[in-house]
């Protein structure tokens, strides 16, 4: 090497030399960073090292010194040159003849793996990841540090937007989850081998690369400067600018939010409200919906419930806000769907292989395919199965679960020392905890009672960064802040530090006072960034009397609150008074030409009733309670008061005497405490009518009213109004009218003012209504029953009289004022009438609505079943109407249905399998996640492995003898997890349900014929030895007949039911015959009955393959 300095040519260095240069430049770099690639070097640079290496070491091992004395002498130089040449030269599987080039060496075979070996004590040599356990172990690490390829990139790009496009929102965890799925390898077979490796060997490294190659693809516009900050190295970004400008990607699948002011939607997320509600289900604020009104669906366990979110400020906001929906008990997954949205998304929530729940101190939930981050976590496990650490393992604090998850437990533990986490007697359960400190955006406390309209909390003063270091590591960070709006560029730094370092001037160029919403990133080292939106208010301060509200009869203590803005910012109005009626109230907020809309809430108690099988939310105002719940399932009350220590105990109070005192149970944590319902039962049964107070008399703070239900006597139809009787004198009353002769409709709310209810035009001659009365909360959402189990019917004649012809003609035949439409359009309508039935008309004619309604539903099995499935009704409830119908014999899978049965599995697993069977490979992954591993040896081998589960054998007389509190304890043991649909537990809990019903009249007729039932089967499936099998496996080991053949029975049905589908003439006669039997069963034991149905899909569709 020469050059020119003062015309004294420069000295040429040696290779030695040059090495050393070299290492002592990019050693501290590469300490400091996770992945190889990540260090810039110029190629020039790269090549030049490699070239000298090669003959380096063929005078090394000529030497007879060890080569890994070599390699670990220039670790960094070696790692450089060899990531440089796979990055660059991989094509096809070929690496080892590029390097053998490239490092100017002759190699022998064995040389791969002495150089494989030497890379790998390269990297570890300066702190970075050596990736064992490779399936090829000497080159698989080393493509694993360039994260990919640049000939790889390519059909990467191509694939992540090809989901994208399939599925709206897709963020870098939903893809790795389903390019990593087990059993599904095949989905990526499009990329090459070193892309696949990475996405399913490089855990949190491939993480954050998907994570910041979205964020590129929505960036990529043409603008380098723009793409800069995604962090990613500069080969990959400028591959995806040529790519795009030669039109080689389609960028139109970019993932558009549907909130204004976020340029990205947020999808539902499983979280925790350690303090409150438990696990949940997070849904984000959506923009666009009909008057501000978003309505989820959200199915948990085969039970849909409707979470609705309305913007409270229409004009203000143009977005419902997030809210959220807590699980009343474990289970496999939720599916969320949104009204207007064709898109469903599943969420896993229990694996029942590792079911260990964990999150982070802000209640995220952490992904269970990436290691745990050495920092304090929450975690939720069964009590059975204690935390197992390898290490140290301290806990922090005990939580408490609601009561839905008994045999749960909830612990706050630091994970600072432990080097993985799992459970006791769970194989596989364990996650390695490892990991660098990540950045810290550093917030303070928000403006206490100010949040946006979408539900953020707002910040008065702009966060500090706290960024991780270490001696001899230089790490460098990029700081992109942009505004969450516009995706305007507020500050963009890079940094390298070389200790733990606080940055408190990140914003000190940006234009003050800061307002709006603000997504901070922070990249470094792949696997260590992370991201955060914050929505600032630079100096904002408000001041509240009281400090928080408390509870009137009639809602909340009247409160003034003051709002207070810094230099240059201005608050309007900035003095608010809220009556006892108002929770909230919107101010402008203006600063530096900017303007945004807060909403001030001043702080207030809140309390909330947890029951076993309900979700419920935290309410600003005293519950309504009814008296007859205490004798079912009392719960619990949760009581949170704003920055409370300590709560008192709850009074019960009677005619203004208290006569009983209920103290918390446990501490008070975050200001919430629990009250045991049950403890007041007692009381609660005598007085029938009680005060739940903190206080009585002059400091009477009521916490909620018990009441029996009763709040009016009876109903009058008025013409164009209902008239109550005797009707309670308490403000909020409302009613829900439901029209009996158009049961597919949703009830009718109004308001009851001086006794009566103005009815809507449309129900004024609907003829007979049903009238149920509630009590509203003026803050949230009126929860009405689909259809009421008590109500007061207001008599009339006539029927509904509707725009849509087809509507107006069935409510005619139901009123028997006209025939059955000629052909309905809309089966759900037709549906409601099956499932209602025995309510809509007199016993005799139960039959003959029923089988009318149903013979149309049987013409169309693919579009009933699709319209059942979007019902909403409970699970047991669709598995009676799917044998009730007939549908269960008549509907015969066909691929043509893949996507509708796609979003079935995770409602109704049953109608799913019977929409399109398994042969979909997508379809095949959801009945998995669904029924289990079981599900794929049924459908291939034609045999079930655990026939016998679910029989009523010797150990059902033991059972007979043993108090209901025995049994409880048994089975409650046998459910603490949830199991997947075809897992035996899953089958032992359905056939205790059987046991436990079998003395109810519907399980009780089928008794008294079921051995006759169980033996008709067996002549009808004689030519299919293995269905009878299926059948006499089932069967009392004595013969015994009665109750104890019911399990028999029921696969005995649905076995005869499905050859009946496929064309079996006497298997549909008989099926016919027996359906009246087979419905009563699937009323008293609908979980085994839907068991059952997908056991005999399954072994009849193997038996018709082998005949094929």
């Amino acid at each position: 090497m020469t050059g020119n300095n003062g015309g004294t040519p420069a000295r040429k260095v040696s290779a030695t030399e040059l090495l050393d240069i070299r290492e002592r430049a990019w050693a501290k770099r590469l300490r400091g960073c996770s992945l190889v690639a990540e260090v810039e070097v110029p190629d020039a640079y790269s090549e030049q090292v490699a070239g000298v290496l090669g003959p380096l070491y063929a005078k090394w091992v000529a030497g007879r010194r060890r080569p890994e004395d070599l390699f670990m002498r220039w670790p960094a130089c070696f790692a450089v040159a060899m990531t440089g040449v796979a990055a660059r030269s991989y094509q096809h599987g070929t690496f080892w003849p590029m390097l053998w080039t490239k490092v100017r060496h002759r190699a022998l075979p064995e040389e791969q793996t002495i150089w494989g070996k030497g890379f790998a004590v390269a990297v570890d040599s300066l702190g970075m990841p050596t990736f064992p356990g490779m399936p090829t172990p000497y080159l698989g690490p080393i493509l694993m540090h360039t994260g990919i390829p640049t000939f790889c990139l390519e059909d990467y790009f191509r694939l992540l937007l090809q989901r994208r496009t399939q599925d709206p929102g897709l963020d870098a965890e939903g893809f790795l989850a389903w390019a990593t799925a087990t059993g599904r390898e095949h989905r990526i077979d499009v990329l090459d081998v070193p892309v696949r490796r990475f996405l399913q060997h490089g855990t949190e490294y491939a993480y954050d690369f998907v994570e910041r190659t979205f964020d590129l693809l929505d960036r990529l516009d043409g603008t380098a400067s723009d793409i800069d900050a995604v962090g990613l190295p500069e080969r990959v970004l400028k591959k995806a600018l040529d790519l795009s400008a030669e039109g080689k990607l389609d960028l139109t699948a970019r993932a558009a939010s549907r909130v204004p002011g976020q340029r990205r939607w947020e999808q539902p997320r499983i979280a925790l409200d350690p303090y409150g509600r438990g696990v949940e289900v997070v849904l984000p604020a959506v923009g666009d919906t009909p008057d501000g009104l978003a309505v989820w669906h959200v199915t948990a366990d085969g039970m849909t419930a409707t979470v609705r979110s309305r913007a409270q400020w229409v004009g203000v906001a143009e977005a419902a806000p997030s809210t959220t929906y807590p699980l009343p008990k474990p289970v496999l997954s939720v599916a969320v769907s949104l009204a207007g949205w064709h898109h469903r998304v599943e969420r896993s929530v229990v694996d029942p292989k590792s079911p260990m729940l964990v999150f982070s101190e802000d209640g995220r939930r952490l992904a269970d395919n990436l290691p745990l981050p050495p920092d304090a976590v929450w975690v939720v496990h069964p009590e059975e199965h204690d935390l197992n650490a390898e290490g140290k393992l301290r806990v922090v604090v005990e939580g408490e679960l609601p009561l839905g998850w008994n045999g749960w437990r909830l612990r706050q533990i630091s994970l600072e020392g432990a080097r993985s986490l799992g459970l006791d007697g769970v194989p596989g359960s364990q996650r390695p905890v490892r990991g660098y400190a990540r950045p810290r955006i550093v917030t303070g406390d928000p403006v206490t009672g100010v949040a946006t309209p979408y539900g953020s909390s707002v910040l008065s003063r702009p966060p500090d960064l706290w960024l991780p270091g270490q001696a001899g590591a230089d790490t460098t960070w990029m700081v992109d802040v942009r505004r969450s709006a516009t995706g305007g560029t507020v500050v963009s730094r890079t940094l390298t530090v070389q200790e733990p370092t606080t940055v408190t001037d990140l914003w000190s160029d940006a234009p003050r006072p800061l307002l709006g919403g603000f997504d901070i990133v922070v990249r470094g080292p792949l696997g260590r960034g992370t991201v955060r939106t914050v929505f600032l208010a630079e100096g904002l301060s408000v001041d509240y009397s009281p400090v928080h509200r408390l509870f009137t009869p009639t809602g909340l203590v009247t409160a003034r609150a003051e709002l207070k803005a810094g230099a240059g910012g201005q608050a309007h109005p900035a003095r608010l008074s809220f009556a006892s009626h108002e929770l909230s109230q919107v101010v402008e907020f203006r600063a530096d030409g900017e303007s945004e809309p807060l909403v001030v809430t001043p702080p207030h108690v809140q309390v909330l009733r947890q029951r076993t099988t309900q979700s419920s939310a935290w309410l600003a105002g005293p519950l309504r309670m009814a008296t007859e719940s205490f004798a079912d399932d009392p719960g619990t009350l949760l009581v949170r008061v704003p920055g409370a220590g300590s709560l008192p105990a709850v009074q019960v109070v009677v005619g203004g005497r208290v006569v009983q005192e209920v103290e918390p149970g446990g501490q008070a944590r975050d200001g919430v405490a629990r009250y045991e319902l049950a403890r007041m039962s007692g009381t609660i049964e005598e007085h029938k009518y009680a005060d739940l107070s903190f206080g009585s008399g002059a400091m009477f703070t009521p916490l909620a009213f018990v009441r029996p239900r009763q709040l009016a006597t009876g109903v009058t139809h008025d013409g164009d109004r209902l008239v109550l009787r005797d009707p309670a004198d308490v403000e909020g009353l409302a009613a829900a009218v439901y029209a009996l002769r158009a049961p597919w409709r949703e009830p009718a709310e109004a308001p009851v003012h001086e006794g009566t209810v103005v009815l809507p035009p449309d129900l004024c001659d609907a003829g007979p209504l049903l009238v149920v009365l509630q009590i509203e909360d003026p803050w949230t959402f009126n929860e009405w029953p689909r259809w009421p189990d008590r109500f007061m019917v207001a008599g009339a004649d006539g029927y509904v009289r509707a725009d849509d012809p087809e509507e107006t003609a069935l409510s005619r035949f139901l009123a028997d004022a006209g025939p059955f439409p000629e052909r309905v359009t809309d089966l759900g309508r037709l549906w409601w009438i099956v499932e209602l039935a025995g309510k809509l008309a007199v016993p005799s004619d139960v039959r003959r609505l029923v089988e009318r309604c149903c013979r149309p539903l049987r013409e169309r099995p693919a579009e009933a079943l699709a319209r059942l499935i979007d019902l909403g009704l409970p699970a047991d409830r669709m598995t009676s109407l799917l044998v009730t119908s007939g549908l269960a014999a008549t509907a015969v899978p066909g691929p043509e249905h893949a996507e509708t049965a796609l979003a079935a599995w995770p409602v109704m697993p049953a109608a799913a399998l019977l929409l399109t069977g398994l042969d979909d490979p997508d379809c095949l992954e959801s009945a998995e996640r669904q029924c289990g591993d079981d599900l794929t040896a049924i459908w291939r081998d034609g045999a079930d492995p655990h026939a016998t589960v679910g029989r009523f054998g010797p150990e059902v007389k033991r059972m007979k003898l043993m108090t209901d509190e025995q049994l409880e304890g048994i089975w409650r043991a046998a459910n603490v997890i949830p199991k997947a649909l075809l897992d035996p537990d899953t089958r032992l809990v359905a056939a205790r349900r059987l046991f436990d019903a079998r003395v109810v009249a519907a399980a009780a007729t089928v008794g008294r014929t079921s051995s006759q039932i169980v033996r008709t089967a067996h002549r009808l499936v004689a030519k299919h030895p293995r269905l009878a099998e299926q059948i006499r496996r089932r069967e009392n080991p004595e013969g015994l007949g009665g109750w104890y053949a019911l399990p028999a029975a029921s696969i005995a049905l649905a076995c005869v039911a499905r050859l009946a589908a496929r064309g079996d003439a006497e298997c549909r006669s008989a099926e016919q015959l027996l359906r009246t039997d087979w419905a009563w069963l699937a009323a008293a034991a609908p979980d085994l009955v839907a068991i059952d149905l997908v056991l005999a899909e399954l072994l009849v569709a193997a038996h018709a393959s082998e005949d094929k």
